[in-house]
């Protein structure tokens, strides 16, 4: 009997948004038959024992978020030795447009140096304006996200993960 693909999602999120896609590529991969384990940069997950790892974040006024590369530059040597995946969450990518794709993509770039991945996803972002700043507290609520193009995204993954067993 083949044995079960161990699956790191890790994630760091300021408003809550990218943990709910985190969750979300965690479900569809569990879907597939793999076992994992969805949690937040914070909580200091450790890639080691993982057969695969996606790791998430999102671009704020056009930087990616620190605590996505500090993960990625911490664990690098272990990403190296396994698949890997990195998904964005932007208010950029509300219009999915190849200048955009190139604009936030790029931002991966320190990342790929790191740890070459085998799919990278760029999806919009949402906004709550409860959880945000309160200088942005009278900012309409806004939900780009796609989640059919996460959840196939999420199922391309794991096909690639699959392939590089």
């Amino acid at each position: 009997m083949e044995r079960t693909m161990k699956v790191l999602v890790a994630y760091a999120t300021r408003y809550g948004s990218t943990g709910e896609v985190a969750e979300k590529i965690g479900e569809v991969m569990r879907s597939k038959g793999a076992e994992v384990d969805v949690a937040n940069i914070k909580d200091k997950p450790d890639p080691a024992g993982y057969d695969a790892a996606v790791v998430g974040g999102a671009v704020y006024i056009m930087m990616l978020s620190g605590k996505t590369k500090g993960f990625v530059a911490k664990h690098k040597k272990k990403l190296r030795d396994m698949p890997v995946a990195y998904f964005v969450l932007s208010g950029t990518m509300k219009d999915d447009t190849s200048e955009n794709r190139e604009k936030i993509g790029s931002k991966l770039n320190p990342l790929k140096k790191k740890a070459e991945p085998v799919d990278v996803g760029l999806f919009g972002g949402a906004f709550d304006p409860s959880k945000g700043p309160k200088m942005m507290a009278d900012e309409p609520a806004t939900d780009d996200r796609n989640w059919d193009a996460i959840a196939a995204w999420a199922e391309g993954v794991y096909e690639k993960f699959e392939g590089k067993k």
